[in-house]
């Protein structure tokens, strides 16, 4: 199994979900397998700068659509 392509697709299957039950399930879910493992994670110094700097790109308006995004990785991968 390559798990970056399944967590590709999960993220990509995901992103076209409207509906609200389905949201809150996996929201449940994402809460109690972060409990259950005991995943507190702590934002690092440099995580924190690359969110800034996201911020600032998106404040700038240097942004992709999610279909131009999607677009460019099923043509760099051939899905």
């Amino acid at each position: 199994m390559n798990i970056e392509l399944e967590k590709y697709k999960l993220v990509e299957w995901l992103i076209r979900q409207n509906n609200e039950e389905v949201i809150a399930k996996l929201k449940a879910f994402m809460k109690s397998v972060s409990e259950d493992s005991e995943m507190n994670y702590e934002v690092s110094d440099t995580e924190k700068l690359f969110i800034e700097a996201g911020l600032k790109d998106i404040s700038e308006g240097n942004i992709f659509s999610n279909e131009e995004v999607v677009r460019e990785i099923n043509d760099k991968y051939g899905l």
